[in-house]
């Protein structure tokens, strides 16, 4: 596997995660050798997710009203 980041190896490796209140939780997650950029199912969920988000809060700012056609006044 290469690293979306810096396009190097990818290994597994075991985590603690600290944060849980159940106690020590162990995880296996994939490291890059070469950046330390570390990737699990919860960390690409969460980076789909805000993507999505982003993509949808550049659209509605790119979004533009629909133009009517300028009336000129042709002189009577």
């Amino acid at each position: 596997m290469r690293c979306q980041r810096c396009h190097g190896l990818m290994v597994v490796d075991s985590f603690m995660d600290l944060a849980d209140d159940t106690g020590h939780l162990w995880l296996r997650a994939w490291r890059c050798v070469n950046c330390g950029e570390v990737v699990e199912p919860g960390i690409t969920r969460h980076r789909v997710a805000q993507r999505s988000r982003f993509a949808r809060l550049v659209e509605r700012l790119t979004r533009r009203a629909p133009r009517s056609p300028e009336v000129v006044p042709l002189g009577v």
